[in-house]
């Protein structure tokens, strides 16, 4: 009930002075606008703890995408043995870099709901294929095959080498088993 007292004293203030309630209530304003978020309907322990956290630094960081892309239902046979993958299964693919410059790029599958139990994957290959702006594909780098069987999901690809692509374009991750494209998630890449 007192921290409910006070956080009315402290909305009631604010309406008066914004900066000098917050400081009063969570502690040294450094700006004008640096003002509490709204904890309408909330409620709260009786030690709560409020942090507020430094800005970051300026300069240059590294920036990146992720994305993920379903996987539609299909059939397939894998040493003389029918397979079926159910829908609720997705390729994610990340890319971390630069410009035209990747510092890492990893794609995977993983399955959710029933799929997780029911999807079994075989030969299996992650590729990660590069395009100019006109939509050329231009180089291809293949993970390695994956001959034996996953259940819900299919290993990991992660090309941690740095490296630079010649142009601007896009960047897709494709997922192919038993030799057929399966799915792909893309990223476009700016200079």
């Amino acid at each position: 009930m007192r921290l409910v007292s006070a956080i009315v004293a402290s909305v009631a203030a604010l309406a008066m002075s914004p900066a000098s309630a917050y400081a009063e209530a969570v502690g040294p304003v450094s700006r004008v606008d640096d003002v509490p978020s709204d904890y309408e309907n909330e409620e709260f322990t009786d030690n709560l703890i409020v942090e507020n956290l430094p800005s970051q630094p300026e300069g240059p960081t590294v920036r990146g995408a992720a994305g993920s892309a379903p996987i539609d239902t299909f059939s397939y046979e894998f040493g003389g043995v029918q397979f079926s993958v159910p829908t609720g299964c997705f390729l994610t693919h990340v890319i971390k870099g630069e410009g035209v410059r990747i510092t890492n790029q990893m794609s995977g599958v993983d399955c959710v709901g029933p799929s997780a139990l029911l999807a079994k994957f075989c030969n299996t290959r992650l590729e990660f294929h590069y395009a100019n702006t006109s939509n050329k594909t231009y180089k291809i780098v293949r993970g390695p095959l994956k001959s034996s069987c996953r259940t819900g999901t299919v290993d990991s690809y992660n090309r941690t080498t740095d490296h630079t692509l010649p142009r601007a374009g896009k960047a897709c991750a494709q997922l192919f088993v038993s030799g057929k494209r399966r799915s792909m998630q893309c990223h476009y890449i700016t200079l």
